[in-house]
């Protein structure tokens, strides 16, 4: 007849064995925790929040508060997005009509590129490839003869739309305060 005492660990193998097995039940139940956390949060961004405007693959909110762009990055992320990014002509003209519609003005708007990593190489906050830019003229000029030293030596490393007469995008000292564009995926 078989025990049904607990199988007592007395050799090294028996241990490494059973920590093995152990070890992959705790990883097949994390593995299945997120895909289902992952396939829940698909399902809940399907559909724009109240108010967000959308295109065909985002939902995007135009925020009046002042802010810096770190903190606008920040509370974009709170929403469950980021700050938006632009990937052509179009996609630019709809976010300054998000932003007309809501303010009934052009205004200087944060998005989300910076290039606080290596100068001149502009990556979007959301990961997406930088593939699209609409420079207004004499930009990115990386210079504001306005600005005091900073811990950024002065250089203007966050991108803001609706700049100048052509209502363009220009790098701006991060630590301007400017209402926010942010985005999520539908």
């Amino acid at each position: 007849m078989r025990s049904l005492i607990p199988l007592q660990l007395d050799s090294p193998l028996q241990e490494t064995i059973t920590m093995a097995m152990l070890t992959t039940l705790l990883l097949l139940s994390a593995v299945f925790a997120l895909g289902d956390a992952r396939g829940s949060r698909d399902c809940d961004r399907r559909a724009c929040p109240p108010g967000w405007p959308s295109d065909s693959t985002h939902c995007y909110h135009y925020v009046p508060i002042m802010a810096t762009w770190p903190e606008a990055e920040r509370k974009c992320l709170l929403l469950g997005g980021n700050l938006a990014s632009v990937h052509s002509l179009p996609q630019y003209r709809f976010l300054q009509s998000v932003i007309r519609n809501s303010t009934r003005k052009v205004q200087r708007t944060w998005i989300g590129a910076n290039d606080a990593i290596k100068e001149g190489l502009w990556l979007w906050s959301d990961g997406s490839r930088f593939n699209y830019q609409n420079w207004a003229p004499g930009q990115p000029s990386n210079s504001d003869h306005f600005v005091v030293k900073d811990n950024t030596n002065s250089r203007e490393h966050c991108m803001e739309m609706n700049y100048g007469a052509s209502r363009g995008q220009n790098d701006a000292p991060c630590w301007y305060k400017r209402p926010f564009l942010c985005s999520r995926k539908r």
